[in-house]
C-alpha cells in the first residue's frame, strides 16, 4: 500500500476508532452504580427482613431441627424496584443476614451464658420478596456453583456487594442481640 493509500485509510479509520472507543467508554459508564440508601430507610428494612426471616416457617426450620428458633441481624445493600423510597414500595431487598439458630428453651430459660455455641449458623447474602407471601432465595454452596447463583440472584450492579466480605460487626450485633434476648427472655426482631 503506499503512502496515499495508507493516509485514506487513516482518514476514514480513525474517525470510526474514535466512535467506537467512545461508545465502549459510555457504556462502561452507563452500568448503573448501586443506589446509596438513607440510613433510617436501611434500618426500616432491614427490621423487614429480619422479622420475616424470623417468622417465616420455610427459614426457621433450615438446618433440619424443628425444635430451633432463628436470631438475625441485617444489613441491606440494595431493593426492588431501585427507585422505591419507602418500604411499601419495595418488592425485593437485597441484604446480607447473619443469623444463629437457638434452642426455645435456651430462650426460655433466659440464661444469657447458657448459648455460648449454637447449633446452627449462617452468614450470607440473600434476597427476600416481601410478596404476600414473604420468599427468599440465597445462593447455592459448592464449587463454581455459589458464583453462578449470585450472579442469578443479585442485579448486576448489586452482584459486588452480594460477594464482598463478612463484615465482622455484624456478628457482634448479633451477639449483642442474643444476649438481650436472653435477658429479656422474650423474643422480638430487631436489625442492625
Amino acid at each position: 500500500m503506499n503512502g496515499k493509500h495508507a493516509r485514506r485509510w487513516a482518514l476514514v479509520l480513525g474517525p470510526l476508532l474514535l466512535v467506537a472507543s467512545g461508545v465502549l467508554v459510555l457504556r462502561w459508564l452507563s452500568v448503573p452504580d448501586p443506589r446509596k440508601l438513607p440510613e433510617p430507610f436501611r434500618e426500616q428494612l432491614a427490621s423487614r427482613v429480619v422479622d420475616a426471616l424470623e417468622h417465616d416457617p420455610t427459614f426457621r426450620a433450615e438446618p433440619g431441627h424443628p425444635d430451633l428458633w432463628p436470631v438475625c441481624v441485617a444489613s441491606v445493600f440494595g431493593v426492588a424496584p431501585d427507585s422505591a423510597d419507602t418500604v411499601d414500595e419495595v418488592r425485593t431487598i437485597y441484604t446480607q443476614v447473619d443469623c444463629k439458630w437457638l434452642s426455645e428453651a435456651d430462650v426460655a430459660k433466659g440464661n444469657a451464658g447458657s448459648v455460648t455455641d449454637p447449633l446452627f449458623g449462617a452468614s450470607m447474602p440473600i434476597a427476600v420478596r416481601l410478596g404476600p407471601p414473604v420468599t427468599y432465595q440465597t445462593p447455592e454452596s459448592g464449587e463454581g456453583i455459589y458464583p453462578d447463583s449470585i450472579r442469578r440472584i443479585f442485579p448486576k450492579p448489586l452482584q459486588a456487594a452480594a460477594f464482598s466480605e463478612h463484615d465482622p460487626s455484624m456478628m457482634n450485633a448479633l451477639d449483642e442481640r442474643i444476649m438481650h434476648l436472653m435477658a429479656s427472655s422474650a423474643p422480638s426482631p430487631s436489625h442492625s
